[in-house]
């Protein structure tokens, strides 16, 4: 148990410089090194104990219990950084990790009032059951702080996706598949942990079975990080915060009052959205946004929006692509012979060939091949 708790905390450490300290480095990758790094003195402090190394380095140990009630409010905060809030430690999860980790202090004092004779029972204890009251204390509250956050950041997501679809054309650039990967192994790890706490010897799962399961979880966060280019330079970041900075204004809006609207104008303003994107073929552009499109009619967000919801009985990320598929259609028809699938799907206005397939696939039931190869009178009735 030595061998692995050391291994993994040397690989999270070596894994935690390389993203804190990476040049162009952004908050998010910071917030994910000090995850990284939470986990790893956790470790440390797990080889004091399993290696016998305790009376020489106690310290890390408590060190180890003091920080470990951070892992939730971290989780949480990386969620909001995806999700268009910004760090806040006066927010409950982290106002509970400071309680968590407060009472922690609590572990070394005990320790050193303890007689000298008595520290060697209390070092024995760390390796058998009963563990000592101070850690199943900081469990079960650092437990109940972890749960809140994976729910905390459940709801975020949840909340900004009705945001994106609203206001953003294009959720592919919007990091939404990456973080709601991320919380879904959040859940897992710690449901996974609740399990083993519930079943298995409390300190078994804390240097065995615990650094096991949170070594896999990580493997796959870091590989999801990679693929969804999760992973930011400042560029990638500032871009990113660009691309989806209309539905983070939302999120600090109230939602509008639609019944304020009367019937017959909502029917006109639908009719004038219609024809301005018909005439205009804004909805080519990859990077359109509820925003643009309010500033291009002159009319403001909130009215377009209403207008979209409740009379279009749609939201704004459905109408666009509807308007990029019938643009697709008529390139299928009419240029397959000039140009390929995929750049058809672009000039239509989708920024991927996954994008393209998913959003035809929703409109007419058939993929873009399967369109093809229907006779005319299918073409028509997809239409």
């Amino acid at each position: 148990m030595f061998a692995l708790n050391i291994c993994l905390a040397l690989n999270l450490i070596i894994l935690f410089i390389a993203f804190f300290f990476r040049k162009n480095n952004t908050l998010p990758n910071k917030i994910l090194a000090l995850i990284l790094l939470d986990t790893a003195i956790s470790f440390l402090g797990n080889a004091t104990i399993v290696g016998g190394y305790f009376t020489n380095f106690p310290y890390l140990f408590f060190l180890c219990w003091c920080t470990s009630s951070f892992f939730g409010p971290l989780f949480f905060t990386y969620t909001c950084l995806f999700t268009g809030s910004c760090l806040n430690l006066k927010h409950p999860i982290w106002i509970s990790g400071f309680l968590v980790s407060a009472f922690g202090l609590s572990f070394p004092v005990t320790y050193l009032m303890l007689p000298a004779l008595e520290r060697p029972g209390f070092v024995q204890s760390l390796l058998s059951e009963p563990l000592p009251w101070q850690m199943t204390v900081i469990n079960i509250f650092g437990m109940l702080t972890i749960w809140a956050s994976v729910f905390a950041s459940a709801g975020k997501i949840r909340q900004y996706r009705k945001r994106l679809v609203s206001t953003v054309s294009n959720l592919e650039k919007t990091k939404l598949a990456f973080i709601t990967q991320f919380v879904i192994l959040g859940l897992v790890l710690t449901l996974a942990t609740s399990v083993l706490y519930v079943f298995l010897p409390q300190y078994l799962v804390e240097y065995l079975y615990l650094p096991c399961l949170i070594t896999f979880i990580y493997f796959f966060i870091l590989f999801y990080s990679f693929r969804h280019h999760a992973i930011f330079t400042t560029e990638t970041y500032e871009q990113f915060l660009k691309d989806t900075l209309p539905a983070s204004e939302e999120m600090v809006k109230d939602e509008i009052n639609v019944t304020s609207v009367h019937q017959d104008e909502l029917l006109l303003l639908a009719q004038r959205i219609e024809a301005y994107l018909t005439e205009s073929g804004i909805y080519t552009n990859p990077d359109l946004t509820l925003g643009i499109l309010a500033r291009g009619m002159r009319m403001s967000s909130d009215k377009i929006s209403a207008v979209i919801n409740k009379q279009m009985n749609k939201n704004f990320f459905d109408l666009i692509n509807e308007k990029r598929v019938e643009k697709a259609k008529e390139l299928l028809e009419g240029k397959i012979n000039i140009l390929t699938i995929e750049a058809i799907a672009y000039e239509a206005g989708f920024n991927s060939r996954a994008s393209f397939y998913r959003a035809f696939k929703k409109c007419t039931t058939f993929t873009p091949s399967e369109y093809l190869s229907k006779p005319a009178p299918v073409f028509l009735a997809a239409k």
